[in-house]
């Protein structure tokens, strides 16, 4: 079961201020000096922070949201045609258990990532490892450890998950080409490690989304450190102010949920309103504790209708329901 009947948080006013992102802290174009990365990374990541820190109730389907945004850039690097929709098909369609194909598998991984909590990410990226099939590639465990010692270092926060994917990527050269499974491990990794250094109560996965849209074809190794780092802090500074925008949008959408709540009669309303919040998207499948098939899907069909959540595929049948 996804949620208990009596476990839904009405969202409550946010500390975090609403303001837009500023303008002057988005990286419009590539940086011209480490300097000019290391400050747009500043400025983003201090907006990003309070955020993260307060740990809001719709925080589970932010995190999984952007989970499904790294995976989408990861096959998109790869060379596979899969988009978010695909993604949250492969999702709801794999029985437990089955496999649910590369560009699953992808978002597997990812959502491994933001599923768990910043500190034990040793076991974690275990998981990811596992749903890539790259548990024996050659050097992980050089690339783990690398990262832990970046994550233990007293660089700023940016420059140690920059560094940890710089050393995660040469260690894992048996499978970092273009969209490999090495390739998206360390950038796994570098979010992992950004998140610890930041003492954040959960790693976002923020990394891969614009770096592998910046890379195209090009290698990741093609360049100077110099360069990597500005790279890598230049990725870190837009994916930073795209979380902080997704942020933004999600906490006006669970107020709307919080506004419908009250004119919900079922017996499993409580828990669905609580997994709408935890979760990217829902099927009417979906076990919720108090209700059927039957009924969570008109219940979903309520909340659309109410302009509380969205139907997000567009089809007649097999219909996904999230913010």
């Amino acid at each position: 079961m996804l949620a208990r009947a009596d476990s839904f948080a009405v969202p409550a006013p946010s500390a975090v201020p609403t303001a837009p992102f500023p303008g002057w802290a988005r990286a419009k174009n590539p940086p011209e000096t480490e300097a000019e990365a290391a400050f747009l990374v500043g400025a983003a990541l201090a907006r990003l922070d309070p955020i993260v820190r307060e740990n809001p109730p719709w925080a589970g389907v932010w995190r999984r949201r952007l989970a499904l945004r790294a995976a989408a850039a990861t096959v998109a690097r790869a060379g596979r045609n899969e988009d978010e929709t695909a993604l949250r098909d492969a999702l709801h369609l794999t029985r437990p258990g089955a496999d649910s194909g590369p560009a699953g598998r992808r978002l597997r991984a990812w959502r491994a990532l933001a599923a768990g909590s910043a500190g034990p990410w040793r076991s974690t990226v275990a998981v990811a490892a596992a749903a890539l099939d790259a548990r024996a590639v050659e050097g992980l465990p050089q690339a783990i450890d690398a990262a832990a010692a970046c994550a233990e270092g007293h660089r700023p926060a940016p420059f140690a998950a920059a560094r940890a994917y710089q050393h995660a990527t040469r260690a894992l050269t048996a499978d970092r080409g273009r969209g490999g499974g090495g390739e998206l491990l360390a950038a796994w990794l570098a979010d992992a490690v950004l998140a610890q250094r930041l003492k954040w109560p959960f790693a976002l996965p923020l990394l891969a989304a614009p770096l592998f849209a910046s890379a195209g074809r090009r290698a990741p190794s093609d360049s100077g450190d110099g360069a990597e780092t500005a790279r890598v802090l230049c990725a870190y500074a837009n994916a930073a102010a795209h979380a902080c925008d997704l942020a933004a949008e999600l906490g006006r959408r669970a107020s709307k949920l919080a506004e419908a709540a009250p004119k919900l009669r079922a017996k499993g309303a409580k828990a669905a309103l609580q997994a709408l919040l935890d979760e990217d998207s829902l099927a009417a499948a979906t076990p919720i504790a108090g209700l059927s098939e039957r009924g969570t899907r008109r219940l979903f069909e309520r909340l659309a209708a109410l302009g509380a959540i969205r139907e997000l595929t567009g089809r007649a049948t097999f219909r996904l329901y999230g913010l």
